[in-house]
């Protein structure tokens, strides 16, 4: 029997298409939502509400942790999130850090949660950008450690090239994340046989000039770790691997088996969450008490 493409198939098709070509895919990448998906009373640490101001005047939402010690926090972590809901489910990947002593920041890019506007890729790493400031000011002359989850790990590592030499960045850690938004838009296209042949209209759609592809070896010589799960069905192994391939030393890449997507802190009864705080305190200088 022969395969016959019917009409609603193709009128689908031809939709996407026109989507991709008219929007960049920049609505492919996003997936915010604005409600806030924690009840707060019940948060044993509670968070403090910023509101950090974008390089274009938009206004972003941010909470921060403050270190459960009594000693200043040696690095302040700051939090670049992944692309679906906003900060308000992203946070638990890092929600154990004030009792190991750091002070924690994690932002919502323009369009997420109670960030204003609407996120792009320029957008988003100008947000970056200004959540950098944002931190260096309130912690003059405190080493941030930055670390991007997925979407927000390509953000990040665009954002620490930009300004390596304007925030004092220590540590860069990133987890199940990518350098090119083509490369990964076109991983997605291949995943189903109704997209498969739209990998070439997704490449030539989205553009890559905000994406840290071609410059990671700019990081140096600040220290990159990269994460991923060879499990990780959201962004493909391969595509971490490239990132670490292209980096410059001092660069670590962290395997982690049977891992998924972004879930590394969770696994195997915490032993890389023990394993990154090790990595902060060789970096930072461990937190007293």
């Amino acid at each position: 029997m022969r395969f016959r493409w019917g009409w609603c198939t193709i009128s689908k098709l031809l939709a996407l298409v026109l989507s991709f070509t008219l929007t960049g895919c920049s609505s492919f990448l996003y997936y915010p939502t604005r409600e806030e998906h924690v009840d707060r009373k019940k948060m044993p640490l509670q968070p403090e509400d910023m509101t950090i101001t974008s390089g274009d005047g938009t206004k972003l939402h941010a909470w921060r942790f403050k270190s459960a010690l009594k000693k200043p926090s040696p690095c302040v972590l700051v939090h670049f999130h992944g692309n679906a809901q906003n900060l308000s489910t992203h946070f638990y990947s890092f929600y154990t850090a004030p009792s190991q002593g750091y002070d924690y920041v994690i932002f919502d890019y323009r369009g997420y949660g109670s960030s204003e506007g609407k996120p792009f890729p320029r957008g988003t790493v100008e947000d970056g950008h200004a959540a950098l400031r944002f931190v260096r000011d309130m912690y003059p002359g405190r080493p941030l450690v930055v670390v991007g989850q997925s979407l927000g790990g390509a953000v990040a590592l665009r954002t620490v090239i930009d300004m390596k030499n304007e925030v004092p960045v220590k540590l860069v850690v990133v987890d199940s994340t990518f350098s090119s938004y083509r490369s990964v838009a076109r991983k997605a296209m291949s995943r189903s046989w109704i997209t498969w042949l739209l990998q070439p209209i997704a490449w030539l759609s989205m553009s890559d000039r905000y994406a840290p592809k071609g410059r990671l070896k700019e990081i140096a010589p600040i220290p990159l770790v990269v994460i991923h799960g060879d499990q990780d069905r959201g962004v493909e192994h391969e595509l971490g691997r490239e990132v670490f391939e292209e980096a410059s030393e001092p660069k670590e890449f962290w395997h982690i088996p049977g891992g998924g997507h972004t879930d590394f802190m969770f696994r195997e009864k915490g032993k890389y969450a023990e394993k990154f705080y090790d990595k902060l305190d060789a970096v930072c200088g461990a937190p007293t008490l």
